[in-house]
Order: structure tokens, then C-alpha cells, then sequence
């Protein structure tokens, strides 16, 4: 029993370096794993499409937002631009004359034609009256004074017309019809934007910084719509996936921290984690055992702190997760 009681002290001290030793041989925090740098692509396309005329950059060459890239042609976009500029002008036209109202002269033509026509029924009713005395008398023939009615009947006609014409010039045109002159100017400024619109995907700007990566047309092809003409890379925004085993893949989350090194320079490059994949790849579906689980791995991505251009994509690195849990 003493010896027993003895001996607790002593396997308390050696229960302690164990731990203490089995600690210090513990496997570091840190998660490690191998990509290569790879950065984000523009592709920048027209929407209408057309033979390429002009291009403005080469390979490797940088651009600011707003530069010309690429010059396109394509005739009919330009002639529906210049039809669709002359029927708003006219409409403009049209919709302002509504607005003004008749002139002046107008409404004295108007009323001087009204006045004509007048006399002529006067004439013309004098003129049927002493027909019909005629014919009473025999004189004439029933034909003639048909043809004397038709005369005075044409000159009232004609002066309801200008009785009514005056009547519209003096009041002015109705609400209906300057409203619809209205609508047809906006129909056609409307339809001005889209062939301008049209015209101008003919110019194609870079929509960001970056640098060209690939011209993908030369000077004579036609490129279609939606065909990249010209290719950017954004060279603040570069990125890199890693693919870590299923064990490791717990201690890591989105917004980590991770640091990469690549061959030539020993600067660590920072960034940190945007994306967790969320399925395994190169293994089979179903790993039972504990070596096939190792074998799991996920795709990890990670974005990168803007670097002034020192890092430069297509290199190999290696991503070290120092934000990676234990």
C-alpha cells in the first residue's frame, strides 16, 4: 500500500511529459495547398456584330475604362441612324405646327375663299331662277336648266366647304390631334435612341482597367454579334484554386486568411477565401474506407489583395491558410 501510494506522484510526472510531448509533435494549424494564378477575363463583343475596320490595341497592351479597343462597320446600322434622325425632325415639325396653330394667313385665305364662294351661290342661284322663267315660257330645254341646278348646287357644296374649313382654322386643331402629334414625336425620338444605340456598339470601349490578352479578329473578319472581338484581363483581380483532401477541408471557411508564394520573389502575397466547393472531385462518390476518404478533395478559391501588377497570372503557387481553424 505504501509503495502504491508512492508511486501516484511519479505517474502523474510521466501522464504530464506525455501530453507535453505529444503536443509538441501535434500537426500545425496551418492548411497548405497548390494552384495556379489565374485572373478574370472580359470578353468584349457588340451586340449588332460587323466587319472589323480598325483595331486600336495589341496583345499586352493596358487600357483604362473608356478607350477604343475596336472600330466595327456596318453601313445600314448608319443609314437607319441618319432615316431615323429626319422622321423625328418631321415629327418635331408636325407636332410644333399643331401647337402653334393656323397663321394668320391662313385664316384670311380662309375666310377670302369663303367669300368667293358666296358669290358663287349667289350667281349661280340668280342664274337657275331666270332658267326656270325660261323654261316656264319654253324658251329653253329641260336639259339646260338641269344644267344651270348642277351649277348652283356645286357652288353651295363648295361654300359649305369653305364655311367649314375657315370654321376649323379659326378654332383651332382639336386636343386629340395634338396629343397624337405628340405620341408620334415620341415614337420617333424613341426609335432615334435605338439606331443610336445600334450605331454605337459599332465602337467598341474597354469597360474596365486591365490589359489585352487576346486579340480574337484582324482587320478584314466579320465578327458576329456577342463575339468577343478583344479579351481583358482585370490585373487587380487575380485569384487561384486549390484542391484540399476532405480532412483538411473542416478547417477552413470563407474569409480566411491565406498567404501564397510563388518561385522568384519571397514576398507573401495575401488574399482570402471566397469559395468552398461544394462537392468532391477525381474520387469515387461513395469513399468507404479511411484511405479513400483521404483522397476526397475540394475545390478551394481563393482571391487575391491587389498587387500593382507584381503578381502575374500562369504561375504556380502555393496557398498557405493561416486563417484555417484547428
Amino acid at each position: 500500500m505504501i509503495a502504491a501510494l508512492r508511486s501516484k506522484p511519479f505517474a502523474l510526472a510521466l501522464a504530464t511529459l506525455a501530453l507535453f510531448t505529444l503536443g509538441s509533435c501535434a500537426k500545425p494549424v496551418g492548411v497548405r495547398g497548390h494552384g495556379t494564378i489565374e485572373i478574370d477575363e472580359i470578353d468584349v463583343a457588340s451586340l449588332v456584330g460587323g466587319r472589323v475596320a480598325r483595331l486600336a490595341v495589341d496583345e499586352g497592351d493596358s487600357v483604362r475604362a473608356g478607350d477604343t479597343l475596336a472600330v466595327l462597320d456596318r453601313g445600314e446600322v448608319g443609314a437607319a441612324l441618319t432615316a431615323q434622325m429626319a422622321q423625328a425632325q418631321k415629327a418635331a415639325a408636325q407636332y410644333q405646327d399643331m401647337r402653334s396653330g393656323p397663321r394668320t394667313p391662313e385664316i384670311i385665305s380662309a375666310r377670302a375663299e369663303q367669300a368667293a364662294a358666296n358669290s358663287a351661290v349667289e350667281i349661280t342661284e340668280r342664274e337657275f331662277q331666270r332658267m326656270q322663267e325660261l323654261m316656264i315660257n319654253h324658251v329653253i330645254s329641260a336639259s339646260e336648266l338641269d344644267r344651270s341646278k348642277s351649277a348652283r348646287d356645286a357652288a353651295v357644296a363648295r361654300r359649305e366647304a369653305a364655311n367649314e374649313q375657315l370654321k376649323l382654322l379659326e378654332n383651332g386643331f382639336r386636343k386629340g390631334q395634338i396629343e397624337a402629334a405628340q405620341h408620334g414625336l415620341e415614337v420617333a425620338r424613341a426609335e432615334v435612341l435605338a439606331s443610336r444605340s445600334r450605331a454605337g456598339e459599332l465602337v467598341l470601349l474597354a469597360p474596365s482597367n486591365g490589359i489585352v490578352l487576346l486579340r480574337n479578329f484582324e482587320v478584314g473578319e466579320i465578327a458576329g454579334p456577342g463575339q468577343a472581338v478583344v479579351t481583358l484581363g482585370d490585373p487587380d483581380r487575380l485569384w487561384m484554386r486549390v484542391y484540399l483532401a476532405a480532412p483538411e477541408l473542416p478547417r477552413v471557411h470563407r474569409g480566411d486568411a491565406v498567404e501564397a508564394s510563388v518561385m522568384g520573389t519571397k514576398q507573401a502575397f495575401k488574399g482570402h477565401v471566397v469559395e468552398i466547393a461544394s462537392t468532391a472531385e477525381f474520387t469515387p462518390r461513395s469513399a468507404l474506407t479511411e484511405e479513400e476518404r483521404a483522397n476526397l478533395v475540394f475545390g478551394v478559391k481563393v482571391r487575391f489583395d491587389p498587387t500593382g501588377g507584381v503578381l502575374k497570372p500562369g504561375l504556380p503557387a502555393e496557398a498557405r491558410f493561416t486563417g484555417a481553424r484547428p
